[in-house]
């Protein structure tokens, strides 16, 4: 008799949140009481329950808000959904205060944050802070979102920074955890027409646990390569490395799921999939960057596009002393590489999105292009690859390179954090990595504790050592392996990306059809040296949109979130 056929993603249990005890009880209350200002219930005046956690609009002027909300969207959610909306209380809201204790538990500056929190609680801080005698755990909420509106528009960065933090950890919660905001906007976790797809069956190294009273013995390992990351670099390099016939092993501190698993639900996914719960944000707060975290690295997490490195930059690397970026060999190499992950324009079915954006670049007179997408040149009419590539056509590093590499015989290690490169005694020939591993547990999860999973510290002697444990891990590795240069981690620029939102009168489903499809590059080399800005739409998951606007009230900004559908 066959087997029934899997009709949704197999469920990931989440690890239950770290320990709290990084900050005191009234040190979690106050944070707490600045979510409330960021993200507050709001309810008609008739309908007020508690006036110190609600914020009441008059009955005539929030009835015209729905009216004027319903009017100007087909298919537009009804009153009762949109009120219920509205009142809902993120803040005291069980998920999200777990999403956020998530966050701050792997936040570098929680120590900082827990110093400014606990000022915010005394009466002289939070007149120092907000103005205010009484401290903000002790105000209604409509003062709370006033301190954090002013807080905003302070001429103090510090400030500023202070907001963008809160509303940014606030956005992010609410966007996984709110129930009412997914029902509104009809966002599933699971894509249309999902159905189980084939990927490859990877084994994985396993280390069995220490004998008792050696704990801390080293595992050793041989091999002739370790490549160490598994992600668009690690994957080639695996590929062609053992088709050559040398004995070579992959290692990653992330976690292999095959595509019955995938997509993720969004906070599953920002746990399992990328690193530091979904992002990282900069000291002074003005920008936030995404890394990859699990089997496949950054390729298992992107959005499908593919754009061949530009005639000015390999100009620009020759001109530095790097002839094989203009030389017939590069292109050579790039055709190869579209050619073995099926990368191109032909299958390619626009969303409303990319329709729009092609659209308005003609009428504009402006440049308009169709990206190349790695999907095997199959039709990938999802816009759920964020979250992991359930349909398993993305030829990322997982269903492309690294299967290659298996059949040719290369072995692979998930779960393997590398803490420092070891290096013979001439101090600059590499000869293996050193790491701590840590298994799945003994039904093949990750949620539980390190109590109930084998942890070992295993060090990998090789002939050669590949590094490309991503743009942020592999400069620290570096450092922490005793390489003193002083351009480890100096030449990362990041490109600034601005999200510009509308909302239609119809309905789009704007998390469905390929993500980037469409892009303008009618500004991506304003001063002929490239430098410049590319035009392309998002990725449309709720997270992905999460962005709240803190300089005007939460009424006034519900509308575009209303209108997400």
């Amino acid at each position: 008799m066959a087997e029934p056929l899997i009709k949704a993603p197999v469920p990931v249990t989440l690890p239950p949140p770290p320990p709290t005890d990084f900050m005191t009880a009234d040190q979690w209350e106050t944070l707490w009481a600045i979510l409330d200002g960021v993200l507050p219930s709001i309810a008609p005046a008739s309908a007020i329950t508690d006036k110190d956690t609600q914020i009441a609009i008059p009955d005539d002027e929030f009835n015209s808000l729905i009216d004027k909300v319903r009017s100007s969207l087909d298919g537009a959610p009804s009153r009762e959904e949109i009120a219920e909306f509205l009142a809902f209380r993120p803040s005291a809201h069980p998920e999200f205060r777990e999403d956020c204790i998530r966050g701050l538990g792997v936040s570098p500056a929680r120590a900082k944050l827990a110093g400014v929190l606990g000022t915010l609680g005394t009466h002289a801080g939070s007149l120092l802070l907000t103005g205010y005698w009484s401290p903000i755990t002790q105000q209604p909420t409509s003062t709370r979102e006033a301190i954090v509106k002013s807080w905003t528009t302070s001429r103090f960065s510090t400030f500023r920074g202070l907001a963008k933090s809160m509303v940014a950890l606030a956005g992010k919660a609410n966007s996984t955890t709110n129930p009412y905001l997914h029902k509104i906007s009809g966002y599933p976790d699971v894509p249309k027409d999902w159905k189980p797809a084939e990927g490859h069956d990877y084994v994985f190294l396993q280390v069995p646990p220490a004998a008792a009273g050696k704990e801390d013995e080293v595992h050793e390992i041989t091999t002739d390569v370790v490549i160490v990351g598994s992600g668009p670099g690690g994957g080639v390099c695996a590929k062609n490395l053992a088709e050559a016939g040398h004995e070579v092993l992959v290692v990653d501190k992330g976690y292999h799921f095959h595509p019955t698993y995938l997509p993720m639900p969004q906070s599953a996914g920002l746990e399992y999939l990328f690193d530091h719960s979904g992002a990282y944000v900069s000291e002074d707060t003005s920008i936030s960057m995404t890394s990859g975290s699990c089997w496949g690295g950054g390729g298992s997490v992107n959005w499908s596009v593919c754009f061949k490195l530009q005639d000015y930059v390999r100009k620009e690397w020759a001109d530095e002393g790097l002839p094989l970026f203009t030389s017939p060999e590069f292109d050579e190499c790039m055709d190869r590489v579209w050619k073995f992950i099926g990368a191109g324009s032909e299958a390619i079915r626009h969303n409303f999105s990319n329709n729009k954006l092609l659209d308005g670049c003609k009428k504009l007179g402006w440049h308009a292009g169709v990206a190349d997408q790695n999907t095997a040149n199959k039709e990938h009419y999802c816009g759920h690859c964020h979250l992991g590539c359930g349909l398993g056509e993305k030829m990322g590093p997982a269903q492309a390179w690294l299967p290659a590499a298996a059949e040719a015989g290369a072995d692979f290690m998930e779960g393997l954090t590398v803490e420092k490169v070891l290096f013979d005694e001439d101090g600059a020939t590499a000869i293996g990595v050193q790491g701590s591993w840590l298994s799945r547990d003994e039904q093949g999860g990750l949620h539980k504790g390190v109590g109930d999973r084998t942890q070992r510290k295993v060090v990998i002697k090789a002939k050669k050592v590949i590094l490309s444990a991503g743009t942020f891990w592999s400069p620290v590795i570096l450092m922490k392996s005793g390489v003193e240069n002083p351009q480890l981690g100096r030449n990362l620029h990041l490109h600034p990306v601005n999200f510009l939102m509308a909302v239609n009168r119809e309905e789009i489903r704007p998390w469905e059809g390929g993500i980037i499809t469409s892009w303008s590059g009618e500004f991506e080399n304003l001063d002929g040296k490239g430098h410049g800005v590319k035009l392309e739409p998002l990725c449309m998951v709720v997270s992905t949109t999460k962005q709240e606007e803190p300089s005007k009230s939460y009424y006034h900004s519900a509308r575009s979130k209303i209108g997400f559908r």
